[in-house]
């Protein structure tokens, strides 16, 4: 019998952590064939990044000369499955007897978690109860199954964090603080040099977003970040190839980050987070920001960050770090709480789940 086609289209490097998992399941099953693909038509540095990882794999990589061809290549080779982390013209892309699956790159604190949605979608896998409830709620029509985060898999496997303990040389005696920003709206612009002189008694190791990296109008923050791992002995900086977050969660004993996905994700360690509550937003943000906020931002899950210490201030930081190590017991409830809530089960088998399903949903097809 030959076996089932199936690809991941991966639109940018750090979908990759949510992905690979899953390709990995769906290898050890028999009856699989697993590629992945990426849009040439994006930025040529994150193509490039993303090909390397997977030519380095026993996994195939389906790549063209620009996207038409690339898009009658995919076509052509009628996939049983085709994995997307959002819908971006998802119906081009798929044959009538291909299996469209949503597995959404990241928990979500933005609106798109809802409004990104496409009908062509045969399945959704989700998180938790409470992201399927969300959705049936707001009457998204797409079947959704409870999976758990496949990226999360990962803090199971203990090899990254050796590979990684190696690469930093962080100082074992101190606490090590991960601060993982995001690309907008950021606190890194309001920190400066604080965020390093602040944690002076600690490792601090930044994690910035991909996009930091990639997009012109982010990448004074990865100059600024690279500047402090150059002029601060404790601090280190994750480079662009670092693609994955989950060895920084392994490492660290604290968090620190805005209103993310890392910070709900970070739940599954069990460590402390800090939430930065100051950001830098652009003037037409500031003049409108509660018309932006509800536009971006998903405020049924901001309310559910009250198992976070928060920063006020960057001045601020050393102290609530402080707390946030000293004083975790008194959080330790909540954050259980919020790990079943919106994370589901974190077990390391969210990945074999998922590729359960869509073994059995061929399997009646």
């Amino acid at each position: 019998m030959s076996r089932r086609k199936v690809l991941f289209y991966v639109h940018h490097l750090y979908y990759l952590p949510q992905f690979l998992p899953v390709a990995r399941a769906l290898t050890d099953e028999d009856g699989f064939e697993v590629w992945f693909t990426a849009p040439r038509s994006g930025n040529a540095l994150d193509y490039k990044l993303i090909e390397s990882v997977i030519r380095a794999t026993d996994w195939q990589f389906l790549s063209a000369r620009n996207e038409k061809e690339r898009r009658q290549a995919i076509l052509k080779r009628n996939f049983a499955v085709t994995v997307f982390g959002k819908s971006s013209h998802i119906e081009k892309l798929c044959t009538p007897d291909t299996l469209a699956v949503l597995l959404y790159h990241g928990i979500g604190f933005k609106a798109c978690y809802y409004t990104d949605y496409n009908p062509r979608f045969d399945v959704r896998y989700v998180e938790s109860d409470y992201r399927q409830t969300e959705l049936q709620r707001r009457g998204i029509p797409t079947p959704t199954v409870v999976t758990g985060f496949p990226k999360l898999d990962l803090l199971f496997d203990r090899s990254l964090k050796e590979e990684y303990e190696n690469k930093l040389r962080l100082v074992e005696a101190k606490p090590t603080v991960l601060y993982a920003p995001t690309f907008y709206p950021s606190s890194i612009e309001v920190f400066g040099e604080q965020v390093a002189r602040q944690t002076a008694d600690c490792n601090l190791i930044i994690k910035l977003h991909h996009f930091a990296w990639l997009m012109p109008k982010y990448r004074h923050q990865a100059r600024l970040c690279r500047s402090l791992a150059e002029n601060y002995a404790h601090v280190r900086i994750a480079e662009v190839n670092d693609y994955n977050i989950i060895p920084f969660f392994q490492l660290s004993d604290l968090l620190l980050t805005e209103a993310s996905s890392t910070a709900i994700e970070y739940l599954a360690t069990g460590q402390p987070v800090i939430l930065a509550d100051f950001v830098k937003l652009r003037w037409k943000h500031r003049l409108f920001r509660r018309r932006f906020e509800n536009q971006r931002m998903d405020n049924v899950i901001r309310q559910e960050l009250d198992f976070a210490w928060h920063c006020t201030q960057p001045g601020d930081l050393k102290s609530v770090i402080h707390q946030a190590l000293t004083r975790r017991e008194s959080m330790r409830p909540l954050e259980l709480e919020k790990r079943q809530r919106l994370l589901g089960v974190v077990d390391g088998s969210a990945a074999h789940r998922v590729a359960a399903d869509l073994k059995a949903r061929l399997n009646h097809r």
